[in-house]
């Protein structure tokens, strides 16, 4: 992979802040499309260097099917360039905005479930991204369909923490934690509230807590409920969304819990059935699986889940150690 800048056309500024920026480049050799995020380093202040060694630290550790590919990091010119995939079908907030009407809920809980699985890899790795929003899901895919969690500029890896928790405000305040609103410890939970927030969102085309500011949106997600859902909203997601806006951290599910949740579980075994293979949203042939051979399944594949746990899919199943 070439790690020089002169070796990529520009095409289209993506994004922009105080983060640097980020671009569409196409390699000259082949004209393959990537994104460049691009930021000047400061001889002053050592803080944009450390953010971005601590980006490309995630990024490095990630290898997902629903995480935003990374090719490699370079610095040039007092310039620092990571080179990542590019994500043809834009953002899941482009889908919301473009969208007249919340996603149907089967493609909504099919997107989630990609969501959900790329999370539980980066909690595996001990990263917590700290800013899941729609913006920084990405869609590609010739149907849009395939989910790439992107972003990592204010991830955080817990194998270099002394505590099991941080104490910093990260992120987009809309999708903020209670707790890390309020300035306490905090850890992977914070990132299971946000998924819920973004769950909220596909499902209703609104926020669960409609604030104009960050006082206000702080009174609203420690002190209130979120506004109920649009009627017909199965009762299963209602469930779903409640648990992950639990104001309390601990009354959370973890991320072990959602992949194995019964109303996700037949949309992540088609997704595992179908890597490597566009899989349409709107596919209603969910069948009938029988939990043992999925959880034989998933742990072939993954060893990544938890061992001896209770599943729920109708019934019990005692997952059995791998």
């Amino acid at each position: 992979m070439s790690m020089h800048i002169n070796d990529y056309i520009f095409e289209t500024l993506l994004g922009q802040g105080s983060f640097g920026s980020v671009y569409l480049v196409r390699r000259k050799k082949d004209s393959k499309p990537f994104v460049v995020k691009e930021q000047i380093l400061d001889n002053v202040n050592a803080l944009p260097f450390k953010n971005i060694s601590e980006e490309v630290k995630c990024l490095h550790t990630l290898r997902h099917t629903n995480i935003v590919a990374y090719y490699g990091a370079w610095i040039e010119d007092n310039h620092s360039y990571i080179l990542m995939e590019y994500a043809t079908r834009g953002t899941l907030k482009d889908l919301l905005e473009n969208n007249e009407t919340p996603l149907k809920e089967e493609d909504a809980l099919y997107l989630f479930s990609q969501v959900v699985l790329g999370v539980h890899h980066i909690h595996f790795k001990k990263i917590l991204h700290r800013d899941l929003k729609p913006e920084n899901i990405m869609l590609t895919g010739s149907r849009g369909d395939i989910v790439k969690i992107g972003d990592f500029g204010v991830s955080k890896n817990f194998k270099e923490l002394t505590k099991p928790s941080i104490v910093c405000r990260a992120g987009s305040f809309c999708y903020m934690a209670p707790e890390m609103l309020t300035d306490q410890s905090y850890d992977f939970k914070c990132d299971i509230w946000s998924m819920g927030v973004i769950l909220y969102e596909m499902v209703s085309k609104r926020h669960p807590f409609p604030a104009m500011s960050l006082t206000e949106i702080t009174k609203m997600v420690c002190e209130e409920r979120p506004r109920p859902l649009p009627r017909g909203t199965s009762s299963s997601v209602v469930s779903l969304i409640s648990k992950m806006l639990r104001k309390d951290p601990f009354c959370r599910p973890k991320i072990d819990q959602l992949i194995l949740c019964p109303y996700l579980v037949s949309f992540i075994i088609r997704i595992y059935l179908n890597l490597g293979r566009v899989m349409s949203i709107t596919n209603k042939n969910n069948g009938n699986f029988n939990p043992e051979i999925f959880l034989k399944f998933l742990k072939s594949q993954f060893n990544e889940i938890v061992q001896g746990t209770v599943i729920e899919l109708g019934l019990s199943v005692l997952g059995s150690k791998a």
